[in-house]
């Protein structure tokens, strides 16, 4: 992940389950905690700086979309941490809800324990690196797009819409996604995104917009 500790036992701990250890304050959930606040921390002072001129709702809402499980349990999968959890072999992972909710607490716990190891300026470039900057922030502040084009299309009577993927390309780390959103089995609109949830995002902007012209064009 492009980081060496100075103290390779917090990494350790980072990735230790509450299952193997006697003691819970030597698993990860304590470093979990801490590394929670500087990923809200980071991310919060990135968006304040990135968007003067938003509003506190844009920024939380904008924030929320970036960080979830699902995005943390993402990048969990990119740096293989699965493979280096260390956990009971009675602990049941194959559930995927589990398993995204442990292995995004894991990247958290990481988080606090780079914050331990060598500071926020360290924490903060690792959440830039692998959070922020693989994450399209230009499509992830129009998450309201797909929500306004179901609510368009009920209004209007239209079907709903129909996202499907186009292609993925890119390395296992770096995916590209295009997808295609089909209203009345008619491709409206096509979203390109380094997540699938971006690209649906852009793809619906551009199919509310074909939408909304045709009514004018109609009136």
């Amino acid at each position: 992940m492009g980081y060496r500790f100075h103290d390779p036992y917090l990494l350790k701990q980072a990735l230790t389950h509450k299952s193997i250890t006697e003691k819970n304050y030597m698993s990860y959930e304590r470093l979990e905690f801490l590394g929670d606040a500087v990923l809200e921390l980071v991310v919060s002072e990135y968006l304040y700086n990135k968007f003067p001129k938003k509003s506190e709702g844009f920024l939380t809402k904008t924030r929320s979309s970036l960080v979830n499980a699902k995005t943390l349990f993402e990048l969990a999968a990119n740096l293989n941490i699965h493979e280096y959890c260390i956990v009971d072999k009675g602990l049941e992972l194959s559930n995927t809800p589990n398993q995204t909710k442990l292995l995004s607490n894991f990247v958290e716990a990481i988080i606090g324990a780079i914050y331990l190891d060598r500071g926020y300026l360290q924490a903060r470039h690792f959440i830039k690196k692998w959070i922020i900057d693989k994450n399209d922030i230009n499509a992830i502040k129009l998450f309201n797009y797909k929500g306004q084009l179901i609510e368009y299309c009920q209004k209007n009577r239209y079907k709903l819409p129909r996202f499907s993927v186009r292609s993925v390309t890119g390395p296992d780390h770096e995916r590209n996604y295009t997808i295609n959103v089909l209203i009345n089995d008619e491709v409206l609109g096509a979203g390109n995104a380094r997540t699938k949830l971006g690209a649906e995002q852009v793809a619906a902007e551009m199919a509310l917009k074909e939408l909304q012209k045709q009514v004018s064009r109609n009136v």
